[in-house]
């Protein structure tokens, strides 16, 4: 059949819809497949057919009704631009013919003296089939009705009737064909237009109709090709972009100067009992211009004039070349027959590590290049077909790069942009009669020659090496982001492997403390204290019977010193730990200290008791000035010992830096040695033998415990600068002295790039918040759902209680197709400006959405007069996040109280109030709650008012605590300059 020779395919036939939907001055054509009906509608708001365009040009195959003098005779709405015809082959209504069987149509125009009816036909493409049948011998039912009338049951019955009786006189004229399954298809077809109607009313909020005053054209088609449940599943299955990426980017509003593109275009499939259809079309699914823009490595935009010369802009990274000239030597001073043209595209490095793009901004532009990147073709703003499809190198980017990527550069995947022409400036650039791109004339071969050439002269100015100045600007930058990665990448495995180390040394730690080691420890060193005090006791000579309690005394302090070390965890110095390693450290620290004050230091007083028990049962002389110079010398030579095991290994790791380093280990030493000194001096001019035991007792703990302070001070500072040192010399040996600046870059850059992540995930976070809340209320009214189900189940068919267990059902399916509904206003993406709320809104808004909760838990919402009157100009994705989680709050701590629960919406002079009678809010938390991760609700999150208030501050509002009105508790107040009051 005609249609269906000159349409490629499914796509190819929805595009040339979307195509007759632009030429009647539609602003938005919306295609709803219902896959489990294999129902297909089309419909736009266009200007629509009138009965003499549907007679004589929609039903005349083949006609060219908009080509030549036919375009003067197209209507142009008033307040609408002047559009450039793009379809003319006349066969866009025989792409019909592709999508399905049969078709019934319904259009309402608009012309120069008003509106017209609605004009109503139907047809089954099967009847043009039939061989040896003459298209004079068909008859198509047309209909007519009173403007604003939709069709009904019985209106649609008439038409099929007519079809019907013209099918039973051909099986009369042409008994040799079979037109059963023509029949049987016809009775099958059953549409009701205006329960369709209806439905869309329902769910889409700017659903498409022909109702009232609308005008437009709808078509309703039925079996529809079932290639397209195929291509659908095919998609779904291998998660590509396989079908949609032809329909994707139709109207342009990304790489010409228009922001808003002249029509929009919508596919939305409807799988079985989904309440909503999945939108395939989404304009978020394709490039946006802040990705070409800001999020491309490289970006060139310019013009191509009569003469194949380009001239324009490059940017390559972040390195602007102005004024950029690439002659087309083939022109030889004659203008092209393609004409001028403009060029845009961007283009992503492959690696990350060669990318200014990173994390997952590198990742999403990455997979959505992966589906959908190529060089499009537009022509006055709408695409042409095949273009820009990757599996369509029409430009044969990768064959080149398969010869030399490194001499060809680009790659067809990596690239994201279009050519933009116009019909007045590139008349000579024709389609193929099925849309399959343009014919290879002349006019095509230079377009393709003029865009082969520029792709190769940008790639030897800028990219190949050793091809010039440029190159090597951009050679050099992409080295030192290489290098800046990789350094960052070491760095990041050398701070990897000492959190590991931590890790594993924190485990030891706890798992010794959970077995009880160190009080195992301190009890073995204790009995062998003992032992060796009680056989120096023995000693006959006095003299060496109290060296030997001094020596033992002095080996149990070494032997608890020991154990200290053996128990103490040293963080690594200029390294990040996780959160989790964190509070491993925290949990640490107060083991730390539960040992020191409940383990070790007891023991240590002990020592000391338990020499003097066995030196007076002994009867030994201890000489305390002996003792405790044997003390003071043990304990300095232990620390010096230490310290200086320190220096070295710091003197080692450092010897790049020897000077500095000695510096510092000297005044280490120094500072150890001049405390060492002053004890000793201040031991010289005390008279022991004047003092008590508890007073010689105290000097002793007070002379090492300043010994302990200097060395633990000087060996913690050196320690920490060893490792900094060491990391240093290696990153010195390991880059030539480059790579300590390279890291810190590094550093900065991840560092920025995670703030501004940070920024475009937060809305997204926003989001989530909401639409966990509408979850809750999703989950209540399923639960209710059932419940009625299995009543209803119990029951006879005949029992009187069938009805109302139907209309709970219903309504409670209301009730979730109405929440679906709510998560519209919350997609910021789809609000580029702001709106004007009102009042009324906002509580309309909120009664839905917790209507449930507040006949749950008994509460009243109350809203002044002033309040509903009032209006507020933001972003809806703002004011209703942060209102319905004032609401949640409340509610929550509404829900278990005995006296009145009430929430309150009011306004005054620049503040909108949300007050309730909840338990107030402490003194001490009334700035806390505002904070990320505080929070007072059991199992709560602490980030519903942290976000509320960053993005309502975004947006120049501020969220607040007040005092509260009298009746009440609580009273929150959102700063809105926007808002007025009537």
């Amino acid at each position: 059949m005609l249609g269906r020779q000159q349409i490629a395919g499914t796509q190819n036939a929805i595009s040339e819809l979307f195509k007759n939907a632009h030429d009647a001055y539609a602003k938005r054509v919306r295609i709803d497949f219902f896959e489990d009906e294999g129902t297909l509608i089309i419909r736009d708001d266009g200007v629509g057919m009138t009965r003499e365009d549907f007679e004589e040009k929609w039903l005349v195959l083949g006609t060219e009704s908009k080509a030549g003098e036919n375009r003067k005779d197209q209507f142009r709405p008033p307040t609408m631009e002047l559009r450039t015809v793009i379809g003319e082959k006349g066969i866009g209504r025989l792409a019909i013919a592709l999508l399905g069987k049969q078709v019934l149509i319904l259009t309402r125009a608009i012309r120069e003296d008003g509106l017209h009816d609605l004009i109503t036909g139907f047809l089954h493409w099967g009847l043009f089939e039939m061989p040896g049948l003459n298209l004079d011998e068909i008859e198509i039912p047309i209909g007519t009705l009173p403007g604003g009338t939709l069709p009904s049951p019985d209106h649609v019955e008439g038409l099929k009737a007519s079809l019907k009786t013209c099918v039973e006189r051909l099986i009369k004229d042409h008994p040799e064909l079979d037109f059963r399954q023509v029949l049987a298809e016809i009775r099958g077809f059953q549409p009701d237009p205006g329960d369709l109607d209806r439905f869309f009313a329902d769910r889409q909020g700017d659903a498409l109709s022909l109702g009232g005053d609308a005008t437009g054209t709808h078509f309703i088609i039925a079996p529809s090709n079932p290639v397209l449940a195929m291509e659908l599943a095919v998609e779904e299955r291998n998660q590509d972009y396989s079908f949609r990426k032809q329909l994707l980017g139709f109207a342009d509003e990304v790489f010409g100067q228009a922001t808003t593109p002249r029509i929009t275009a919508s596919f939305q499939r409807w799988t079985a009992d989904a309440l909503a259809g999945a939108e395939l079309l989404d304009p978020e699914t394709f490039f946006t211009r802040e990705e070409l823009d800001s999020r491309s490595d490289h970006l060139l935009r310019g013009t191509v004039d009569a003469f194949g010369q380009f001239s324009g802009n490059v940017r390559v990274y972040k390195q602007q070349y102005e004024g950029m000239i690439v002659p087309w030597p083939e022109a030889g001073g004659t203008r092209t027959e393609c004409g001028p043209f403009e060029v845009i595209f961007g283009y992503l490095m492959g690696r990350e590590t060669e990318s200014l793009v990173v994390g997952d901004d590198f990742s999403d532009l990455g997979r959505k290049l992966d589906k959908i990147g190529g060089l499009y073709v537009y022509r006055d703003g709408i695409r042409i077909l095949p273009y820009g499809d990757f599996s369509v190198d029409w430009l044969e980017v990768e064959k080149r790069r398969s010869k030399g990527a490194g001499y060809y550069f680009f790659s067809y995947r990596r690239m994201f942009g279009a050519v933009l022409l116009s019909r007045e400036a590139n008349e000579n650039l024709q389609e193929k009669a099925g849309r399959e791109g343009f014919q290879q004339n002349r006019a095509y071969r230079q377009l393709r020659d003029i865009l082969v050439n520029l792709l190769i002269q940008l790639a030897a100015e800028f990219f190949r090496s050793g091809s010039g100045e440029r190159a090597e600007l951009f050679e050099k930058t992409q080295a030192e982001m290489r290098r800046r990665a990789e350094s960052l990448a070491r760095q990041q495995k050398r701070s990897s492997e000492q959190r590991k180390r931590l890790a594993k040394t924190l485990e030891v730690f706890f798992e010794s403390i959970k077995a009880g080691a160190p009080e195992a420890a301190v009890k073995e060193l204790r009995g062998l204290t003992r032992s060796r005090m009680e056989l120096a006791s023995r000693i006959e000579d006095q003299d060496k019977a109290a060296t030997a309690l001094i020596r033992a005394e002095r080996e149990a302090i070494a032997g608890l010193n020991g154990l200290k070390d053996r128990y103490t965890c040293k963080r690594p110095a200029g390294v990040a730990l996780t959160k989790e390693l964190t509070r491993e450290i925290d949990g640490y620290r107060i083991e730390k200290a539960r040992l020191d004050s409940e383990v070790f230091a007891p023991f240590e007083e002990e020592i000391a008791r338990t020499l003097g028990e066995v030196a007076r049962q002994a009867r030994i002389y201890v000489d305390q000035r002996k003792r405790l110079e044997e003390r003071i010398r043990s304990l300095a030579g232990e620390r010096q010992k230490q310290l200086q095991e320190v220096v070295n290994q710091t003197r080692e790791s450092a010897s790049d830096t020897r000077k500095t380093v000695f510096d510092i280990t000297q005044k280490a030493m120094l500072a150890l040695d001049s405390t060492v000194r002053q004890i000793e001096a201040d031991l010289s001019r005390t008279d022991l033998n004047s003092l008590s035991p508890q007073k010689i007792e105290g000097l002793r703990k007070a002379w090492e415990d300043q010994l302990t302070e200097i060395e633990g001070r000087h060996r913690d500072a050196l320690m920490a600068a060893r490792d900094m040192l060491a990391a240093l010399a290696e990153n010195l040996r390991t880059s030539d002295g480059e790579e300590p600046a390279q890291i810190m870059e590094a550093l900065e850059h991840r560092m920025l790039a995670l703030e501004e992540e940070a920024d475009e995930n937060f809305e997204m976070v926003q989001l989530g918040l909401a639409v966990a809340i509408i979850n809750h209320e999703f989950t209540a009214a399923i639960r209710k759902v059932r419940r009625s189900v299995q009543e209803l189940g119990q029951v006879s068919r005949k029992s009187t209680t069938l009805w109302p267990l139907y209309q709970s059902i219903r309504a409670n399916f209301e009730h979730l197709d109405g929440h679906l509904k709510l998560f519209t206003p919350l997609q910021r993406r789809l609000y580029r400006t702001t709106q004007e709320i009102t009042g009324k809104s906002v509580r309309n808004y909120v009664t839905d959405l917790f209507k449930n909760r507040f006949d749950r838990h008994r509460v009243t919402l109350e809203c002044t007069d002033a309040f509903l009157a009032a209006t507020i100009t933001c972003y809806p994705s703002t004011i209703y996040p942060a209102i319905i989680n004032l609401v949640d709050n409340a509610l929550f701590w509404l829900s278990n109280l005995k006296s009145e629960r009430k929430i309150r919406f009011d306004v005054s002079a620049g503040d909108l109030i949300v007050t309730n009678t909840g338990p107030s809010i402490e003194e001490r938390d009334r700035e806390r709650i505002f904070e990320r991760g505080f929070t007072r609700k059991p199992g709560g999150r602490g980030l519903g008012l942290f976000i509320s208030r960053r993005a309502l501050e975004a947006e120049k509002m501020h969220l607040h605590l007040d005092t509260p009105p009298a009746g009440f508790s609580v009273a929150f107040h959102i700063a809105a300059p926007t808002l007025r009051l009537s």
